[in-house]
């Protein structure tokens, strides 16, 4: 895997600290102060040896700390494999203990997944400088001293199996069988106690023998601090904590490199790539498009998405035959809960979210992930691959922080206008270009968010903080927000039908109607009016009436801006949402045919498909308009037939229904 500019200019500056580093520890190995030589070695890498910040180790030796700064969509994980061999060959050996510690279970399991396959360039290229020796392992792993002696072995742990906080409750620290080979038998006192003068922090068992020594304990920990382990610190800066800074440190490590996007002041930056740098090289998705609609309605936001999505698998399909490049955009979606018990009114659930897409955007199921805490439909699929059929992956915050795919292009919000925190940290999971190059194709070299509740401000404000958070800082300005007002006639089923039922379920009705056993019940909806509307008098003309910019190019921002002619994929997804304004899914999927016909006889194919968000929410209001029309003359015949009057029997009009049931 050949190495971008820029990184090949860090791992340049890496190897001329090792260098130095190796000749200075060399030069000042019997020097009187044990850290001369640590500083000596960032002087003559070329800076200022004030501003190292010094770092000891669990038994006070001094401990090489630096920092590798880069944004995120960088390439980090390639960085640190490369820095390893680096590492290994300049400053330590070919073999011993790498611990990689990563702060997210996402990635955690990235990270386990790439460096296990032995087909991934990650570990063919940790293969490449072992010699083919290199053993992974996780915690709960097993292994000797030959294996460490013989290998690479690369032990992977989350940052919260390391916190000492609760060490009594960890079972790396615990004494346990497996590792017995590192420790003198328990009978060989005057070992253990030669073992703990050599190394002062290792744990050992409190209370005293009869021989009045000390037994260490046979623990994972107490193994780590006697390999003097070079450590790999993903995201380095959410381990500046005291704690964190001493638990790590307590492993006693011969070298920790820190990758982090946002440093803290007390690092040691031994290379700084820039935003700038990182969007020109491509492998970054800028612009991105923040869409924000005021009505408030997430079925909108997510219906904008969803055609944004299919707009750009269209392209990349034609991407794919004209370059052999495979893309498969995903969508990402943002919920307010995901739980199985936490589904009520008034709160966007991922099975509403799901059900939206199957119900009324006529997508497959296989193609509809939910990630939670609580199921994990990604966790079986490589979503890069060919035959993986997700499209969409619905979620809360399980992938706010640490999950990466390069194919996720479109970013659904539907939470609060309060909810900016997980919008910050979401729009850096749909930045990562694909196969870290541009494909020139402007759709596919940018990115997509879309917004229900946020206030404009809000949420612009909340992608530049989550920019900055990645490291993007520099490149704030990259995003082009466009404010959509929701059209006056959404009041289609959604939020009608709510206002309806609260309508009906009144204590006292306005309105009653004849039951036809000489009684009177209150007025409803469906039954009363809705039924009574005859869908043959739409004006169909009318629902055609809609305005379209005929040059294809000047709309090129539209979802479907590079796509071709309308398809029966297309007809059926304007069926599915006029149907929330009519029962009769028949009689939806007829209006969108023979509007459609209609709009073809003054546009082209291209330029409907261009803008067919736009077409829909504009046939919704204009045959939202049309049911209103018809349903005040179903209205005007039941008060013409005394059959509808107010609830004291008083005389009705059709406005004053129409308004009671809105």
């Amino acid at each position: 895997m050949k190495l971008k500019a820029y990184q090949q200019a860090a791992l340049d500056a890496l190897r001329r600290y090792l260098v130095a580093l190796r000749m200075a520890r060399a030069q000042y190995a019997a020097s009187a102060d044990a850290g001369v030589w640590v500083r000596e070695a960032w002087q003559r890498s070329g800076r200022d040896p004030e501003t190292y910040h010094e770092r000891r180790n669990g038994v006070g030796a001094p401990t090489p700390v630096v920092c590798l700064q880069m944004p995120t969509g960088a390439g980090k994980t390639l960085l640190a494999v490369k820095a390893i061999d680096a590492i290994q060959k300049i400053y330590r050996e070919q073999t011993g203990l790498v611990l990689w510690i990563t702060p997210t279970t996402q990635i955690y399991r990235q990270t386990l997944q790439a460096l296990r396959d032995r087909a991934h360039p990650y570990r063919q290229l940790l293969d490449l400088g072992s010699a083919g020796r290199t053993l992974i392992l996780e915690k709960d792993a097993l292994f000797t001293p030959a294996d460490i002696r013989d290998h690479l072995a690369v032990l992977l742990l989350m940052l919260p199996s390391a916190n000492r906080r609760r060490k009594a409750t960890l079972r790396i620290f615990r004494d346990q069988g497996g590792f017995d080979a590192f420790f003198p038998p328990e009978d060989r006192w005057r070992e253990h106690a030669e073992l703990l003068a050599r190394i002062p922090n290792l744990d050992a068992f409190d209370a005293p023998t009869f021989t009045g020594q000390r037994i260490v304990k046979t623990s994972l920990g107490n193994v780590l601090r006697m390999l003097n382990p070079l450590i790999i610190l993903d995201e380095g800066h959410r381990a500046y904590s005291p704690t964190a800074q001493a638990t790590l440190l307590g492993f006693n490590p011969a070298f920790m490199l820190e990758l982090s996007a946002t440093p803290p002041p007390q690092s040691n930056i031994l290379a700084r790539i820039d935003a700038q740098t990182v969007l020109r090289e491509g492998m970054i998705k800028l612009d991105i498009h923040l869409h924000s609609t005021s009505g408030g309605d997430w079925r909108d936001a997510l219906l904008a998405a969803h055609l944004r999505r299919v707009a750009l698998e269209r392209i990349a399909e034609e991407h794919r035959r004209n370059n052999g490049a495979y893309i498969r955009p995903l969508c990402l979606i943002q919920v307010e809960r995901t739980g199985a018990q936490q589904q009520r009114p008034g709160m966007v659930h991922a099975l509403d979210a799901r059900d939206f897409l199957i119900a009324k955007c006529g997508v497959s199921p296989d193609q509809v992930a939910i990630k939670s805490s609580e199921r994990d439909d990604i966790e079986s699929h490589n979503l890069l691959d060919l035959a993986c059929p997700i499209r969409y992956i619905i979620t809360r915050q399980a992938l706010q922080e640490g999950w990466d795919c390069p194919f996720a292009y479109v970013l659904a919000v539907l939470t609060n206008a309060e909810a900016t925190t997980g919008l910050a940290q979401l729009v850096g999971r749909v930045l990562r270009q694909p196969y870290a190059r541009k494909t020139g194709l402007p759709a596919l070299d940018e990115s997509y968010v879309y917004c229900c509740r946020h206030a404009s401000h809000q949420a612009l404000q909340a992608i530049r903080a989550g920019l900055a958070d990645e490291g993007l800082g520099e490149v704030a300005g990259e995003v082009i927000h466009t404010h959509t007002v929701a059209p006056n006639g959404r009041d289609g089923a959604h939020q009608t039908e709510a206002r309806h039922t609260s309508a009906c379920n009144t204590a006292r009705p306005h309105f009653v109607v004849a039951d036809g056993n000489g009684g009177w019940r209150a007025i409803k909806y469906e039954i009363d009016v809705l039924s009574r509307i005859d869908w043959e008098q739409v004006d169909r003309e009318c629902l055609a009436t809609i305005d379209l910019d005929a040059d294809v190019q000047s709309g090129k921002t539209g979802p479907f801006a590079e796509s071709g002619s309308i398809s029966d994929a297309d007809l059926v997804l304007i069926a599915r949402q006029l149907a929330d304004i009519t029962p009769s899914p028949w009689a939806a999927y007829d209006f969108a045919r023979d509007a459609l016909t209609r709009l073809r006889r003054r546009y082209a194919d291209a330029v409907i498909r261009r803008d067919l968000g736009f077409v829909i929410e504009a046939l919704k209001q204009r045959l939202a308009g049309e049911r209103d029309r018809l349903m005040l003359r179903a209205i005007g015949a039941l008060i013409e037939q005394g059959a509808l009057v107010g609830a004291e029997g008083t005389p009705a009009t059709a406005a004053e229904v129409m308004e009671y049931l809105q």
